[in-house]
């Protein structure tokens, strides 16, 4: 067997054997269990025995449970005026006529009761909105039923109350059995604004009827940040009932300083609202008790905890700010019969076709009794419709719907993705080609695709709704990525092998010459082969080449007939197990450094979650630019090797497109399913880089490589489009091999190369394709200057032709073709620098 599996094997065996298996509590814990359950029962006794206006600091009543007595200090005198704005909220959404149905009465002679119970028409603030029909008072108002789905807005601290921090709450009465590691209140909003999210949940929701109204109990998550928060704000959990005739929600937090809960009737608007939530929190609070009782051994000490998930409360728990949440659903355009229909579809599908689907609208008005602080849903009336619009957002099935064709959508982009990729792929196939591209652009593409792989896999994990079309379209960037991409690199990185190796050997830390050699003088250097073989210096009397300029390039065997030799009576050798140990290591070293690179930024990321929000988005933009810069290293090799035509126009701008698709979405479109802020300018920075470097691309592709490079700045480089003099042969030895001899021997015939067709070009014959070629050449006489200048600005018409460091010329289409496959002249198969 082999050793990894042995070690395997070894591992699981310790930790099936060290794993805890499940106990039951100790004495001590069940005695805790015991003792919160027979003070749920007592609360839940009070509750029932209770009546409304029994919590009144004003009047000195005051109940029996955490957070509700005297000595607990908490800012009870400001629930009356909570109350009475939260009235006002309600009258100026549903209208004045509909105010008493907070008290469940007839509404016969309503304006006369209206009048007394908000002290008139010419009271302070009478809730008098009429915008709504004043039809019959049974008719049902145009709400949600049913409010799954989630609403997000601004919030700001109520102008009608100051912050009244309590200064008596005393920590140790409210909860002697716990130890707190600081005093300070998480949970605190200190800031005057900041955003705020509602995700409700009342999917598997207890519901009582009565003969005029209706109650049902709810779940919501909430997230709320101001200017001092980290990361996307506190999150809390609330639990509470929601009224639907009326659409009014009342939640609140519950912990062991505070239980929240079995006080939530007390918080209601009116009695026959404290009567609806009574009945039902005494049927559903006695069930939750009675599955405590039954596990007793597995039951969570608070059911209604408001971060039961959070390990840090266990470790080191903290006092938090409680709240109560007042939320108010606003009445929707259509018809109540259409709305039913709508939300019958969305919650039992059958296939109809529907209108446009309204969104959610609430407001909302939260209080702290501890900390002391109330705060408001951003809206009219109290400011414009520009300025905020409360709280908006769809139904939970809207939601999903939208987040499943964002899916589809981001599905077809990696699609067409690896379609662009195979045929980037399918057209780089040569080492020629291969040795032009980037590695470190395909590599950014390729690390980019894998971070939305594992970010998709690691939310389809917490979201079973999309479970499916999440787990697929990672599974399409998993294939983008260790398929395409990773074969793409490993292509590039093995063609470019040699070029690596030849840097290291230039390196003057590798290559030390020694003293006494260096004495004694100079010493031939060994010339390299593409097999990798010394071979004697070349003679003194031998020709020497000339030196160009341009980057070595060492050819693979499949372009050197010499070269394969070697290779062939190198491959018996013992050396040659030894290049391919060596190639398998570096391939294992590239996929291991990719991917914990990978790692290591997807761990980074999910740490800079909790970062302050301005850190977090220095950090999170950043990430986003270095992304999308993933044509800078191409630019840099084009340059570096004086080198065009790397990529495929389609690739490129398909894949800046495809790209740039998803970060458009997040940064511009207000309802996106991350509900991500929108940033206009960041969007319009990102899209403008994106396009600088594909201009940048074109522009090097036309006016050469180098054209924004000063001289001196690049290494040396061949030039292929060089301007040819009629003594350059001569001269400098850069003219075509035949142009002397052509125009002196040859008969004058229009075929004849090197003839003058019109003053100023001469004609070749083009080994590849033998057609002749027009090629603009210098004239020896006193206009040489102002044609040269010519000359150097048409780079157009030098673009037509190229000149091969052996003097040879060519079609500039035809040379290009042939040097996709080969590095060699056509000619005399002389070795040619990369274009």
């Amino acid at each position: 067997m082999d050793a990894p599996r042995v070690v395997l094997l070894v591992f699981l065996l310790i930790f099936l054997f060290v794993s805890p298996d499940t106990q039951a509590p100790t004495l001590s814990q069940q005695y805790g269990l015991n003792h919160v359950i027979s003070e749920e029962h007592r609360a839940l006794q009070l509750l029932n025995a209770s009546s409304y206006g029994d919590l009144d600091s004003a009047e000195n009543r005051w109940i029996n449970v955490t957070g509700l007595r005297h000595d607990d200090g908490y800012a009870w005198n400001l629930l009356p005026k909570v109350r009475e704005r939260a009235r006002e909220q309600v009258g100026a959404v549903l209208g004045s006529r509909r105010y008493l149905e907070l008290n469940g009465r007839s509404l016969e002679n309503a304006p006369e009761r209206i009048n007394r119970q908000t002290g008139g028409e010419d009271s302070r603030n009478p809730p008098h909105n009429t915008t709504l029909p004043l039809g019959s008072w049974n008719t049902p108002l145009p709400l949600f039923q049913n409010v799954t789905g989630m609403v997000r807005g601004q919030w700001v601290r109520s102008k009608t109350f100051n912050s009244a921090w309590p200064t008596n709450l005393n920590l140790s009465a409210l909860a002697p059995q716990m130890i707190y590691a600081t005093e300070e209140y998480n949970r605190n909003i200190t800031g005057q604004g900041g955003n705020l999210r509602i995700k409700l949940d009342e999917k598997k929701s207890e519901i009582l009827l009565s003969d005029q109204d209706s109650v049902r109990e709810i779940r919501a998550e909430m997230t709320i940040k101001d200017e001092y928060s980290s990361g996307d704000g506190w999150e809390l959990i609330l639990h509470g009932v929601h009224y639907p005739q009326l659409g009014g929600i009342l939640l609140t937090t519950t912990s062991e300083t505070f239980a929240g809960i079995f006080a939530l009737p007390h918080f209601a608007l009116s009695e026959h609202t404290f009567s609806l939530a009574q009945r039902l929190l005494n049927r559903t609070l006695l069930a939750t008790i009675m599955r405590q009782e039954s596990s007793l051994y597995t039951a969570h000490p608070n059911p209604w905890a408001s971060s039961p998930n959070n390990p840090s409360d266990i470790l080191y728990p903290t006092p938090k700010c409680q709240y109560v949440v007042y939320l108010q659903q606003h009445p929707s355009d259509l018809e109540v019969a259409g709305l039913s229909m709508i939300e019958e579809e969305l919650r039992f599908p059958t296939g109809a076709s529907l209108p446009p689907v309204p969104t959610m609208s609430m407001s909302a008005l939260i209080f702290s009794p501890d900390c002391g602080f109330v705060l408001e849903s951003k809206g009219p009336p109290d400011y414009t419709p520009q300025q905020g619009m409360h709280l908006v957002g769809p139904k939970l099935e809207i939601y999903l719907w939208t987040a499943k064709r964002c899916i589809s959508a981001f599905a077809i982009v990696i699609c067409m993705q690896i379609f662009l990729l195979f045929r980037q792929m399918k057209d780089t196939c040569t080492p020629s080609t291969r040795s032009r591209v980037s590695f470190y652009a395909i590599a950014m593409m390729a690390m980019g695709d894998g971070f939305a792989c594992m970010g998709i896999m690691v939310v389809g994990m917490f979201v079973d709704a999309v479970f499916l079309p999440l787990i697929s379209t990672a599974f399409l960037a998993f294939l983008c990525v260790s398929f395409f991409g990773m074969k793409f690199l490993m292509d590039i990185h093995t063609v470019q092998a040699p070029e690596r190796r030849e840097r290291e050997r230039r390196n003057p830390t590798t290559n030390t010459v020694p003293t006494s050699t260096a004495q004694n003088g100079p010493t031939p250097t060994a010339t390299i082969t593409v097999a990798g073989a010394d071979t004697l210096p070349l003679p003194v009397t031998a020709r020497r080449p000339t030196d160009t300029g341009a980057t070595p390039v060492l050819l693979p065997p499949d372009q050197d007939i010499g070269a394969a030799a070697a290779d062939d009576n190198a491959a018996a050798q013992p050396g040659a197990q030894t290049t391919l140990g060596s190639a398998r290591r570096e391939m294992g070293a590239l996929y291991s450094r990719f991917y914990l690179l990978l790692l290591g930024i997807l761990f980074l990321s999910l740490h800079a979650t909790s970062w302050p929000t301005v850190m977090r988005s220095i950090y999170t933009n950043g990430l986003v630019f270095g992304y999308l810069s993933f044509w800078v290293p191409q630019i840099y090799r084009n340059i570096v090797r004086n080198c065009r035509k790397a990529l495929r126009w389609e690739f490129v701008i398909g894949q800046s497109l495809l790209h740039l698709t998803p970060f458009v979405y997040l940064y511009m479109v207000t309802d996106n399913i991350l509900f991500i802020d929108i940033d206009h300018h960041a969007a319009y920075v990102l899209m403008g880089w994106v396009w600088i470097q594909v201009w940048v691309l074109v522009s090097q592709e036309i006016l050469g490589p180098r054209f924004f490079i000063p001289n001196g700045w690049a290494p040396p480089a061949y030039d292929y489009h060089p301007i040819l003099r009629e003594d350059d042969e001569e001269a400098g030895s850069t003219m075509p091999v035949g142009f002397t001899q052509a125009t002196s021997d040859s008969p004058l015939s229009a075929t004849t190369p090197g003839e003058s067709t019109e003053r100023g070009k001469k004609s070749f014959d083009c080994a590849i394709c033998m057609q002749n070629i027009e090629v603009p050449v210098i004239p020896v006489g006193p206009n040489e200057g102002e044609v040269a200048t010519s000359l150097a600005t048409n780079i157009f018409g030098r673009r037509s032709y190229m000149v091969t460091p052996c003097r040879h010329i060519f079609h500039s289409a035809c040379l290009e073709g042939w040097m996709r496959y080969r590095l060699q002249c056509p000619i005399c198969r002389e070795n040619l620098p990369p274009l």
